[in-house]
């Protein structure tokens, strides 16, 4: 009887039917008290009956639903045991693959104007969203899971773009978009290139990216967003200069144009290094590369893993990869530090050219 019970709540335990599992555990053990205190209570009228329907009440009143109980919470630990031993797995494994991780610079070139980024493959059609286990590339932070850009991702989730991952080679001012800059003078310069290239995924066409600096419009803060949603990207005779003085908003823009010969001399991409068995311990791995396309040579690599501690939880909103990616001790190299994110990278081994201005 205390394996039924136990079952029947465990049948809807942690689902939609828990609620109706109980209240067929409680009906079956009303039931059975009822017909216990049925029987006792014309054994009640024997003598020679009474100590044998005694003991029977306090077995169905008493032991029954201890013994339930006791049997729930074992069930319980078991499930939580498991758990524990499944994620100090993960964790065993993270720390092993994060021996073989770091940065590897075998020759380093001055003056790139441009890179063609060689690895553009998901687009909004993938059905993939990055907060999930199947996330593409979680370490390389490929999507910026904006709803609006350059393929109008439109998602309820936000799925892949590649805006954020564009821009983050072009930007060459540390700003955050639409915040009034109280000191233009003090603006910290970043090193960017003048271009990108990449090949469109749904036209399977190669266009060059170049970024620029907008005003807002604070009497239409999304104008530039609206723009983008109609156009697919920003033609350049609707870009204006900038005033750069103190107090001014600005965003930065990216325009596209079909891009013409010769291709970039350089490139950068990635492979994920992670197994499938891996994966779902909530493991992603990464080996990004730079390459020089005249000859073939591997000029750098750096390769990464990000571990989610918590399992992939996603309680109260929790996204676990971008938990991993921030957390202290949950990737390798340290994923938030700007010495190894990807641009601190690929900028130790690609030197921009000194003057490159975005206005």
């Amino acid at each position: 009887m205390v394996e039924i019970l136990t079952w029947l709540v465990l049948l809807g335990a942690g689902g939609p039917f828990k609620f109706v599992a109980l209240l067929i555990t409680l009906a079956a053990y009303l039931i059975v008290v009822w017909l216990t205190v049925s029987a006792t209570w014309r054994w009640l009228r024997e003598r020679r009956y009474r100590y044998l329907a005694v003991v029977l009440e306090l077995t169905v009143l008493l032991v029954l639903p201890t013994g339930y109980f006791a049997n729930h919470r074992s069930q319980k630990q078991q499930a939580i045991d498991t758990k524990l031993a499944t994620m100090t797995k993960a964790l065993d494994r993270y720390h092993e693959l994060c021996k073989g991780a770091g940065e590897k610079i075998y020759r380093s070139v001055d003056d790139v104007d441009g890179v063609f980024l060689m690895k553009l493959e998901f687009d909004e059609s993938s059905g993939i969203s990055q907060y999930s286990i199947d996330a593409k590339s979680p370490y390389e932070s490929l999507g910026d899971f904006d709803k609006s850009g350059l393929y109008k991702n439109d998602h309820a989730v936000g799925y892949m773009s590649f805006d954020g991952y564009i821009a983050s080679f072009l930007r060459d001012k540390a700003i955050s978009d639409r915040f009034p800059i109280e000191d233009v003078k003090n603006i910290k310069p970043l090193p960017a290139f003048r271009y990108v290239e990449a090949i469109d995924p749904s036209d399977h066409r190669r266009y060059r990216y170049t970024g620029s600096w907008q005003k807002v419009d604070t009497n239409d803060w999304d104008r530039w967003r609206k723009l983008i949603r109609k156009w697919g990207y920003i033609p350049r005779e609707m870009l204006e200069p900038v005033d750069w003085i103190d107090g001014v908003r600005v965003e930065f823009v990216l325009s596209r144009e079909p891009a013409g010969n010769p291709p970039p001399r350089y490139g950068v991409t990635y492979d994920d290094l992670e197994t499938p068995e891996e994966r779902k311990m909530w493991i992603a791995g990464s080996s990004l590369k730079v390459i020089d396309l005249g000859t073939g040579e591997l000029l750098g690599q750096r390769i990464g893993y990000l571990h989610d501690g918590g399992g992939g939880a996603s309680g109260s909103s929790r996204q676990p990869w971008a938990h991993a990616m921030r957390g202290k001790g949950w990737s390798c190299p340290s994923w938030f530090s700007p010495a190894n994110n990807k641009p601190g990278f690929i900028f130790k081994i690609l030197h921009p050219s000194k003057e490159i201005i975005h206005d």
